[in-house]
């Protein structure tokens, strides 16, 4: 039997947007054996931002959390970032996952709004602590 304060949490819609399975599996279970106690987690994972649009997942009430990959076919994590940010006008939480390390395209993707930026090869320890603290901002 579910506890008041468990039917009462708010939704957090968490959307992996990457086109390698192996990181989408890999994140999902990641975030599911985090400790959220704030949130009802509602995970998806995705494999390009058009794909992703289309589910109008944005459409859900709730707060929204993205893991973008910076590159991907079709449609990549800057030009969904640049989508969600300035098109959308919603406020969405954006932590980006990329292979891109350059000065410029880390610069480039905070300027356009992310709240975060991991390079990959990424340590999992370092990619929770980081989800950690995006997810403790949501709440304040």
């Amino acid at each position: 039997m579910e506890t008041t304060s468990e039917q009462n949490k708010k939704k957090l819609f968490i959307s992996i947007i990457d086109n390698d399975a192996i990181i989408q599996t890999m994140l999902v279970r990641i975030l599911n054996m985090m400790n959220i106690d704030q949130f009802e987690l509602d995970i998806k994972a995705y494999e390009d931002g058009l794909q992703f649009f289309e589910s109008q997942r944005l459409d859900n009430t709730g707060e929204h959390f993205l893991i973008l990959d910076g590159i991907m076919p079709v449609m990549d994590g800057i030009e969904i970032l640049q989508k969600v940010k300035s098109d959308l006008g919603k406020h969405v939480y954006v932590l980006m996952l990329s292979g891109r390390k350059s000065p410029a395209e880390i610069d480039k993707a905070l300027k356009l709004g992310a709240d975060d930026y991991v390079t990959k090869p990424f340590s999992i320890k370092e990619l929770q602590i980081r989800v950690q603290q995006i997810i403790q901002r949501i709440t304040q």
